[in-house]
């Protein structure tokens, strides 16, 4: 965002961005009682405009591990996927 006009949406090579690829990545965590209780479930909601936001679950983990694990694959997932900028306006 540039902080002089925060109306318009900069990537950061400060071009205008023509693209709202976006998502969102909730973890949430509880304890089922026990040595073995922890649980995480991942869910994910694209954030883009014009997108319906549906959530879905990603992972479900049972360690603070996996829920690493699975953060990193949909980071790795969501940062490979389909990029448009100002030299491919779609």
């Amino acid at each position: 965002m540039d902080v002089r006009n925060p109306d318009r949406v900069t990537d950061r090579t400060e071009e205008p961005v023509l693209d709202d690829r976006s998502a969102a990545l909730v973890i949430r965590v509880w304890d089922e009682g026990g040595p073995s209780g922890f649980r995480a479930r991942l869910s994910s909601a694209s954030t883009a405009a014009g997108t319906d936001g549906g959530e879905q679950t990603v992972a479900l983990a049972a360690s603070p591990e996996d829920v690493l694990a699975a953060v990193r694959a949909w980071l790795d997932e969501f940062s490979a996927g389909p990029r448009r900028g100002p030299a491919d306006p779609g």
